[in-house]
């Protein structure tokens, strides 16, 4: 794994070094000189008005959701505390009973956990494709009208160097904003199940 990582950097870095030098190099007159962007996929989205407007729906969805989750928590700590404070006290049977209701709410917890989990994961899923894909659109249309050579998905981690104008981020926020303007369509987290 630290292998590949390593590889992968230096691989970047070899690539980078070779098309800084391009750009340096004067161009023959028939060709075009390199030009390579990167954008933060991540943050882009999260900073569109679209993205905003999506997150905080898909947040407003998730609510009720974690309110529940956060009662039956409650419920299953009273039971907890119910449970050691009759210890000792409280015949086998009373004991037994509230072992038995213990069991049935933290079994009831897992299960909305683990339901709202998998529905937050389809919904942020939806979500995402279809903002990236329309993320993609506008990053195709950008690199082909500004003769970019290519435009890599920034992570920082695998990054020795980045100069402030190949991180096309804010620009390409500010023109998805233009393109796709969230006063004239109502945002949805995703279809309702």
């Amino acid at each position: 794994m630290k292998f590949s990582k390593v590889a992968l950097a230096l691989t970047t870095s070899l690539f980078l070094a070779a098309a800084a030098r391009a750009q340096q190099t004067a161009p023959a007159p028939d060709s075009t000189p390199v030009k390579i962007g990167f954008v933060d996929v991540e943050r882009a989205l999260a900073s569109t008005s679209e993205g905003q407007a999506q997150l905080k729906a898909l947040d407003e969805w998730a609510r009720p959701r974690r309110d529940e989750i956060n009662q039956i928590g409650q419920q299953l700590t009273d039971l907890q505390r119910e449970l050691v404070s009759k210890q000792g006290a409280a015949a086998d049977d009373v004991l037994a009973e509230l072992n038995r209701k213990f069991v049935a709410k933290k079994r009831e917890l897992e299960d909305k956990q683990r339901d709202a989990k998998r529905d937050f994961d389809l919904r942020q899923t939806s979500v995402l494709k279809e903002l990236g894909g329309k993320l993609q659109g506008v990053i195709s249309r950008f690199a082909d009208g500004n003769h970019y050579t290519a435009v890599f998905i920034l992570k920082g981690d695998d990054l020795a160097y980045l100069t402030k104008s190949a991180d096309l981020t804010d620009t390409l926020v500010k023109l998805y904003n233009e393109q796709y303007p969230v006063a004239a369509k109502a945002p949805t987290a995703a279809p309702s199940k």
